[in-house]
């Protein structure tokens, strides 16, 4: 039985691999795995980048010069600015690490997660205008139009909405 029920998540893992990798991935070791399963160097930069941003508390959001400066401040890794932006970009690309754009900011990058894998991926977030600090939620009060606009035809939806306004530590 135990059998069986392995060999069924391998072959759920293979297909879905892009969406279920950052449920295992606990410790840079299994980032390092996952990044040669793909076929890709495990290289100085890339550990970088994937260690400050498991780091994050919460999964919060992080630019890439947030991310370099973390990186710098550790003494701990040779890495400049340009790898931060490549690895990124690749990590993104590999659906590892989700990019979102603010208004008027360079975009920010978290982990990607387990919440991160519905059939209409979207983000929700609270900006603070005084301390530029982002706090994501997850209520969703947009799914009724979404699923309207399938019914319609459209596909592949998503949506970003950025909510701004001064958080509570800045109010005080």
């Amino acid at each position: 039985m135990v059998s069986n029920s392995f060999k069924l998540l391998q072959i759920i893992c293979n297909k879905y691999s892009h969406r279920l990798v950052w449920l295992a991935m606990r410790d840079i070791q299994h980032f390092k795995d996952e990044l040669k399963a793909r076929g890709l160097r495990v290289t100085q930069p890339r550990v970088a980048v994937a260690s400050i941003l498991m780091g994050q508390e919460k999964r919060r959001q992080l630019s890439p010069e947030e991310v370099f400066s973390q990186i710098k401040k550790t003494k701990k890794w040779n890495c400049d600015q340009a790898s931060v932006y490549r690895a990124l970009a690749t990590f993104v690309g590999l659906k590892l690490v989700n990019k979102s754009l603010f208004q008027g900011e360079a975009s920010r990058y978290a982990l990607a997660g387990a919440a991160d894998t519905r059939a209409h991926a979207h983000k929700h977030f609270f900006k603070c205008r005084e301390c530029q600090s982002v706090k994501s939620f997850h209520e969703c009060f947009v799914s009724k139009k979404e699923k309207e606009l399938e019914n319609l035809g459209y596909r592949d939806i998503a949506h970003h909405l950025e909510i701004s306004g001064v958080c509570p530590n800045c109010a005080a």
